[in-house]
């Protein structure tokens, strides 16, 4: 079902085989949002299923496209459970008997209904279905007693919701989701899964809670679609249509009765949704699963769901702000680099603050804070969420396992430092799956206005704080001499960085080519005798080379920031780099650093000639670096980043 609904697309895929209603919306799609967009939705989504035709992705913290229909069905022949279905709502359509049948055939199942559609149900086996009173009207469906009477008729029972005016489910359906919240995780935390439903020609991946606004809100694909709503992912709100509920759940799960008896059935589906996640059980999205919707209701507001998502603790006893950073990794890395800064900044200005990562303590970087590593991202979530804190996600893949350690307890933060669809050039589901990962019940931090513009994108507002480098370590140095004739870069391959220009613009050069010096970790990159490369310097070490250099080139393609141009303005040394995106903050062309265009390597080369032939123009770069770099220190963006954590109020999260 999922590459079906990839290979379709959101705005021409229905339900079932129906070829007329696929036909329908998608004709009231193309008119919704004109000929050119929805042509270019088309080409993503076959994009998109060409590229899980291939392949099941299944990413380290467990989020996975594997669940494909045709093991769905293999697990079912062994392992379907008998299902309950539990019919609400006034039927719309024809007689309802060859439908009840086709799914009896397939999906082990008894159905409740209400007895206006009993009066439909003429021919079929008594044997099939059960009257009942609490089914009478789709605004006085009764959850709790759709759940008690499976609980004393039918137990060891799963349970469907199907609103009989809204589309017809299938079997097959009811089979994904099945599959889904049996096998979707591997420690079997899914008691509750639901379908995405289409409104309007429009896929919504389920309901999120905006912490910022502090309303619930529908997860749709915003301005930006890159597939990212037909990516599995948890949920604290569902509407009622096609919600499968567990058996286990239904023992596990106390359901809050008096409480939610006179609400509407989608707040009641609410309400036990959020009594699931209050014992640790999840509701799934599952979104291979598609079923359309006349109308899609948001949860109403209450004082209960109130307190439970806002009212959280994040100090310590000790009254001290508690931050926990999550990190994949502790190796070397410009970004890893900038969460120690902050770590070490945060710790020194008060707040306890601790790494928790999948690696131990780095040997590379002298942190001032405790590491706690964990065997995998489960283990790591499972302790997570016992702490009160102030949880920080700090790459794409940490995300979910920050969010799923906040629902009951402490703040979720989500650390961008680079929209990482950037790392996935050729995997489009990797590509949505990151996007899916950005939450709306996470506050958000970004340090370059090009990330917060992307985020927007997508409907995630950011806090815009830029990142910053130690002066102590990054400055001038009078006692070292600059030379007249070397050009300084990061050695690296990674192709995001496009080191390839550099040296094809400075090979280009031919006997006038300068002194090439490089510094990283490849010291094989480049095998000239006009070229030098220093393999892991220290901070020292790279702001000496900084100083020694006539000229720093950065040829990157994109950059979530470029903290190495920053460095080097600081130390006083000339910049020549590209628009990288990230750089735009603070790289003005002509102003403090020569800006070439992309993979124009012949124009870098002339560029390079020219500014090593100008003592004058280095001077008058030196000084505009200088004096952009002296904004960006520690000590004034770690000023702005403690504030940042202490306006996230215990009691009702970030105010918009």
């Amino acid at each position: 079902m999922l590459k079906k609904v990839l290979r379709t697309g959101a705005g021409a895929f229905a339900r079932g085989s129906d070829a007329v209603a696929a036909g329908a919306t998608g004709l009231s799609s193309l008119l919704r949002i004109g000929p050119r967009t929805y042509l270019a939705q088309r080409k993503l989504y076959a994009d998109l299923a060409q590229e899980a035709a291939g392949r099941s992705d299944t990413f380290a913290n467990g989020v996975t496209t594997a669940l494909t229909e045709a093991r769905a069905f293999g697990w079912h022949r062994t392992h379907s459970h008998p299902t309950v279905l539990a019919l609400i709502g006034v039927e719309t359509g024809a007689d309802s008997v060859d439908w009840i049948r086709t799914l009896h055939s397939t999906v082990r199942c008894h159905v409740l209904v209400s007895p206006a559609q009993a009066q439909r149900l003429s021919g079929l086996d008594p044997a099939l279905f059960t009257v009942c009173d609490f089914l009478d009207a789709h605004a006085s469906a009764d959850l709790v007693g759709i759940l008690d009477h499976v609980q004393r008729y039918w137990r060891r029972c799963d349970v469907v919701i199907i609103d009989l005016a809204e589309a017809r489910v299938t079997a097959t359906q009811i089979v994904r989701l099945q599959h889904a919240a049996y096998e979707y995780h591997p420690d079997g935390e899914v008691g509750f899964a639901t379908p995405a439903h289409r409104v309007d020609g429009s896929i919504v991946a389920g309901i999120e809670y905006d912490r910022r606004s502090s309303r619930w809100t529908a997860a749709t694909g915003q301005a930006v679609d890159v597939g990212q709503n037909l990516i599995p992912r948890y949920a604290l709100a569902a509407v009622a249509h096609g919600f499968y509920v567990t058996s286990s759940a239904v023992d596990r799960v106390a359901t809050p009765r008096r409480e939610i008896a006179s609400l509407p059935i989608d707040d009641q589906v609410a309400a036990l949704i959020a009594s699931g996640w209050r014992a640790n059980v999840r509701t799934l999205v599952f979104p291979a699963v598609v079923l359309d919707v006349a109308v899609f209701p948001l949860p109403s507001d209450s004082d209960d769901r109130r307190a439970w998502l806002e009212g959280r603790i994040v100090d310590g006893t000790d009254g001290r702000r508690r931050v926990i950073f999550v990190l994949n990794a502790t190796s070397i890395s410009g970004g890893i680099r900038a969460v120690f800064e902050i770590a070490n900044g945060l710790a020194a200005r008060g707040l306890d603050v601790a790494i928790w990562s999948l690696e131990g303590e780095p040997t590379w970087f002298e942190l001032q804070v405790p590491v706690r590593s964990f065997r995998s991202y489960e283990d790591l979530m499972l302790s997570l969420r016992n702490e009160d804190a102030v949880k920080v996600a700090t790459w794409w893949e940490t995300a979910d396992v920050v969010w799923l350690a906040s629902v009951n307890r402490g703040i979720p933060v989500n650390f961008v430092q680079e929209f990482e669809t950037w790392f996935y050039p050729d995997n489009a589901v990797a590509r949505a799956a990151v996007v899916a990962s950005y939450r709306h019940e996470m506050v958000t931090i970004t340090e370059a206005r090009y990330q917060q513009q992307e985020l927007a994108g997508i409907g995630v507002v950011a806090e815009l704080i830029p990142h910053g480098f130690n002066p102590e370590v990054f400055h001038p140095l009078p006692d070292v001499e600059r030379r007249s004739d070397t050009v300084l870069a990061v050695g690296r391959s990674f192709f995001q960085k496009n080191f390839a220009m550099t040296l094809a613009a400075w090979k280009s050069l031919g006997d006038r080519r300068p002194r090439l010096l490089l510094f990283g970790t490849e010291p094989d990159l480049v095998d000239d005798q006009r070229a030098d490369y220093v393999e892991r310097p220290s901070d020292a070490g790279v702001n000496e080379l900084y100083n020694t250099a006539t000229v720093f080139v950065q040829t990157s393609r994109h950059e979530g920031y470029c903290l190495p141009i920053l460095e080097a303005m600081a130390a006083g040394c000339p910049v020549i780099t590209t628009d990288s995106h990230g750089n735009r903050d603070f790289c003005v062309a002509d102003e403090n650093c020569i800006m070439v265009g992309q993979d124009d390597a012949a124009g870098l080369a002339e560029a390079i000639e020219r500014l090593l032939a100008d003592p004058a123009e280095q001077e008058r770069l030196r000084a505009a670096g200088l004096e952009t770099a002296a904004r960006f220190t520690w000590p004034i963006i770690l000023d702005r980043v403690r504030s940042f954590y202490d306006s996230l109020s215990p009691s009702d999260g970030r105010d918009a």
